[in-house]
């Protein structure tokens, strides 16, 4: 039997970067893909028991960008004021992780959580094509999707697209994922491009193949959306296999990785001692992070190493015309593949009621285990 500490974080100097926290495990769909095995059966947790995880997760990690998330979500008839909750306890990036169903249908609703203090979405976004939806959600979600981004921009807010990369279902559909993004560059900040994996919940995908490791993974998403290679680094969001990201922009209709044209060095002065807050930083949005480094020399120095990217003398108004998008890869350890290292330098949790686990920890571990106890 499984620790029941294992993977779990153990506070300062071991801390995830974002965490989710769960306040339902209803939903409005039945995925063949579904880590937490959601129906529209299951019963919510009470308010008592959602306030919980959140207590736990300030005291574990502090006020970091954390997901709310299900099930669905929006099933949860308490959704404003959990949002509103979760503000006062002093958490500023605060999103949604939604199918994207009611709020496509009622963009007023939308606007409620917005005004009860969401700042993001996280998208349920696996592809453009009616077929990748029948194999990995079960129905069509095509017109839902775009019509969740359109709801979205008009609330004011920006959001993520998160694609289960899915072997032989989806994964030629990565390049055109990357433009969807780009070309809704005022709505979707970033890209989460994230290996579906085989964890206790449902996985029922015809001849699925292999999940993705990182390298592949990095691979297609720049062969087929055009993107020089070695954009990617490994390196700044906990262990080396299991994240990459990679900031691009889009300039005169072709794509520029930053990280291509700075020094690994460079990258580390920028970043500085405490490379974790400013990673944070950029959860904060294009103009909030623009206003807190943009005046600071050693962004300029950056800059300049990037010059073909801003124009030869790279300016505040070059860079107030550039538009970027930051694009994830994620490589999840399923059970046999378990890594210590990995778990200890693991940059995302979940939150439970009497912890905050790597996510991976807990999906093949603790959650359905604690559910029997």
């Amino acid at each position: 039997m499984i620790d029941k500490d294992f993977g779990r974080f153990t506070g300062p100097g071991h801390q995830p970067l974002m965490a989710m926290v769960e306040i339902t495990n209803r939903c409005n769909m039945q995925c063949p893909i579904c880590f937490t095995n959601a129906s529209k059966d299951a019963v919510d947790p009470g308010m008592d028991e959602i306030k919980k995880r959140l207590h736990i997760l300030l005291e574990t990690a502090g006020p970091i960008p954390v997901q709310i998330s299900g099930g669905e979500p929006c099933l949860h008839p308490d959704l404003p004021e959990i949002i509103t909750y979760t503000k006062s306890l002093g958490f500023k990036n605060i999103e949604l992780v939604t199918n994207g169903i009611v709020i496509s249908r009622n963009p007023d609703y939308l606007n409620r959580l917005v005004e009860s203090g969401l700042t993001a979405v996280y998208l349920q976004f696996d592809g453009l094509q009616t077929e990748t939806y029948m194999k990995i959600r079960g129905r069509d979600m095509t017109r839902v999707r775009t019509a969740s981004v359109d709801a979205i921009r008009k609330a004011g807010i920006c959001c993520t697209l998160a694609v289960a990369v899915t072997r032989h279902v989806n994964d030629h559909e990565l390049g055109d994922i990357v433009r969807f993004g780009v070309d809704n560059i005022d709505t979707v900040r970033a890209i989460n491009f994230q290996s579906a994996s085989r964890f206790n919940g449902r996985f029922d995908i015809e001849d699925p193949g292999d999940g993705f490791a990182l390298p592949e993974l990095t691979h297609l998403i720049e062969q087929q959306a055009g993107i020089k290679p070695g954009g990617f680094r490994t390196d700044l969001l906990s262990h080396h296999h299991c994240n990459a990201m990679s900031l691009v922009y889009a300039v005169d209709g072709r794509l520029e990785p930053l990280f291509t044209y700075i020094s690994e060095q460079s990258i580390e002065k920028f970043l500085g001692p405490d490379k974790r807050q400013t990673i944070l930083d950029l959860f904060l949005g294009r103009e909030k992070f623009y206003r807190k480094y943009l005046f600071h020399p050693k962004t300029w120095k950056v800059l300049l190493q990037a010059s073909a990217i801003f124009g030869r003398t790279p300016n505040f108004q070059s860079l107030k015309k550039a538009r970027h998008i930051l694009l994830f890869a994620k490589s999840f350890m399923e059970k046999s593949s378990q890594d210590t290292d990995r778990l200890h330098h693991c940059c995302y949790g979940i939150a439970g009621t009497d912890g905050v686990y790597s996510f991976c920890a807990y999906n093949n571990f603790h959650r359905f285990q604690q559910k029997k106890e």
